[in-house]
This record gives C-alpha cells, structure tokens and sequence, in this order.
C-alpha cells in the first residue's frame, strides 16, 4: 500500500539513453479518474479530500508516469508523475508562497533513482509521503473516496534524499532527509528526518511503520503556541489477507506539533466474491479536539460502504458514506440548520492506461 515512487523526465534526458534502449526500458502508464457525487445536506461536503463538490460531474485527476527503474545492467534511472485537474491542485494547495506552485502542483513526484548496490537505491527529489494506507489515485485504494486520516494526518509529498535497503526478503528499511511536509521548495534551514520498516513476515501478513519529525510544516506556519516546536508523526498500517476472497487492514496515526497532538484510528474490510466485483467498507475515527495540523478541531467519525465493479480496464465505485462528528452543530445543510451529520452518495470511474 505504499506510495507510488517518481523522478524527473529531465533526468532520463540528461542520462544519454540510446533511442533504441530507452524505448525498450522506459515505462509509460496513468490514469484519468471522473466522479459524481450528491451530499444529502445538499451542500458542498466538508472533511473530504478530494471530492469536493455537490451534484457536479466533475473530473478529479488525470496522470501521466513515465518510468525508468534501474537495474543491475543500467543502475541509474528515474521517474516523473504529471497531474493535472481539481486533485493536483489539492494536493499542492500547502505549498509555500512563492514557492512556484503553479508549477509544483502538476509534479507530483519526480526523482533520480540510483541502485547503489544490489540492496540499496537511492532517490533524490520529490517523491510522495511514506506514511498512510492510501494514495492520491483512486485505483490504488479500496474505497473511492479517501479517508480522514489520509485528507487531514499524514502530509502528502516531500522533497529531499530517500534511502531503501532491503534487508532481507522479508525486510526493507528506509531513511529520509526532506525539507519538510507538503513543500518542493525549502522554507527554513531546518530538515526533518523519518525512519520507515516494511515488514512481511508471511504471504498473508504486511506491517509498516513510519515515524517522522522536524520543524517545518512547509507553509512556514506556527503551532498554536506560537513556538517553532517540533512536528513528530508516527503512522502504521497492518494488511492480512485472511483467504481468497477477504482482505482486512488497519491504519493507526499519532501527532505531535510542540504541546497539541492528534490522533486517529480507520480499519477497512474488502471482500471479493467475483473477479470483476468486490465490496469494501471503512470505519474512522479521529480526534483532532486540540485543533492541530488536521486543522478540524474536532472529534469525528465516518462509515464509508464501496461496491466496486470492473468492466475490462474501466473501473467503476459505487459508495454510500456518513461522516459524523462529536458537535452538533459541525456540518450545515442547504437551508442554513446545522447538523452533526453529512451522508453522501459517490459514483466514481476510473480509467487506468
């Protein structure tokens, strides 16, 4: 479930590949995602990530990656993922000003990759975050839409040094050295550091832990005491695939941003009867009452339902979700009362190439 990993096209220009090698190891894929969804408060809906929008068709992301993985034979390689429409500008949406984000928006990852040896690679660049059990496109999660602790704990990108050594069949540990959460651009002379383990010991069984921590958010904010504090975020996620046909998996994050913390807590359920068909549910909760980096201030809740189908390569998610929150007066429906509640319908396609 980890993040997918990228590099810059510029790079595998400037590696002087021969036309005939690169086409033969130069990988091209990507995907364009379309959703339509209806809150029943009838009023755009508030703790999304990306579905932002009530009773809209509306596009949510279409990607390009473009691919080099190194090798034993040629041990340099790279990997660039374009995005373009609502999600990127999301996604980039804790980019400093000034930092160039109308151009870092359309870059979600781009990195040099470097086999060091035959069990350590080295990336240099912007790659996605380690921490979380989903990613920014759709095919890769379980449910359509993403959870709390995906839109509002973890960040979502960094730029700096990754190193991965595998450890053994069962073990792979990485270090980083970035400039901070969500920023392609440095802020301050700080850097935050993080340390992950990728653990599977059975076919059936993956465990993985990130702790991060450093001094920079990104968007050169301050905590809620006003002191440059350090920001420390540990993330695991537990995956079993109990049989065949049922997957389950945990994700468990706890924040720390000088004297406030937040934490949350999501466990997910995927069963699959049928090749071209498989139901999944989720159930979150998060709390967020010290107003941290999730930004909620609030105790919170969601019960999300996806039925997802697949014609050939076209997928299509059906999902009913209902998000709650401890305050009866969180979400506001279209006549202006206020409510704890916010049920929606999302009809998802998404076409990965």
């Amino acid at each position: 479930m980890k993040k997918l990993y990228a590099c810059g096209l510029s790079a595998l220009v400037a590696l002087g590949f021969g036309a005939a090698e690169a086409s033969a190891q130069i990988e091209v894929s990507g995907s364009v995602d379309f959703y339509y969804g209806y809150g029943f408060n009838k009023v755009d809906p508030s703790l999304r990530t990306f579905d932002l929008q009530h009773n809209t068709f509306s596009l949510g992301l279409a990607e390009v990656v473009v691919q080099k993985a190194p090798t034993d034979m040629s041990r340099i390689g790279g990997r660039i993922d374009l995005d373009f429409g609502p999600t990127a500008d999301l996604v980039a949406a804790f980019e400093p000003a000034g930092g160039g984000t109308e151009v870092y928006k359309h870059v979600q990852q781009a990195y040099i990759s470097v086999m060091a040896s035959d069990n350590l690679t080295l990336d240099f660049g912007k790659f996605v975050t380690p921490h979380g059990a989903e990613v920014i496109e759709s095919q890769g999660n379980w449910n359509y839409t993403r959870s709390l602790l995906f839109g509002y704990a973890i960040p979502f990108y960094h730029t700096g040094l990754r190193a991965a050594l595998v450890a053994s069949e069962q073990l792979t540990l990485t270090g980083f050295i970035v400039n901070g959460w969500n920023n392609s651009s440095e802020t301050n002379g700080d850097k935050t550091f993080a340390a992950s383990m990728a653990l599977t010991p059975t076919d059936q069984l993956t465990w993985y832990a990130t702790v991060m921590t450093g001094k920079d958010f990104g968007d050169g904010s301050s905590p809620p005491d006003g002191e440059e504090d350090l920001v420390t975020l540990f993330d695991t996620t537990l995956s079993f695939a109990a049989t065949d046909m049922l997957s389950l998996m945990a994700n468990f994050d706890y924040g720390m941003w000088g004297d406030v913390k937040w934490w949350g807590v999501a466990g997910y359920a995927r069963i699959q009867p049928q090749e071209d068909w498989a139901l999944a549910g989720r159930v979150e909760y998060v709390d967020d009452s010290e107003g941290g980096f999730m930004t909620i201030g609030e105790k919170a809740q969601s019960f999300t339902v996806t039925s997802d189908h697949t014609f050939d390569d076209l997928i299509a998610r059906i999902e009913f979700r209902l998000d709650r929150a401890e305050s009866d007066a969180f979400f506001t429906k279209d006549d202006g009362t206020d409510t704890r509640s916010q049920p929606s319908l999302t009809v998802g396609f998404v076409y990965p190439f």
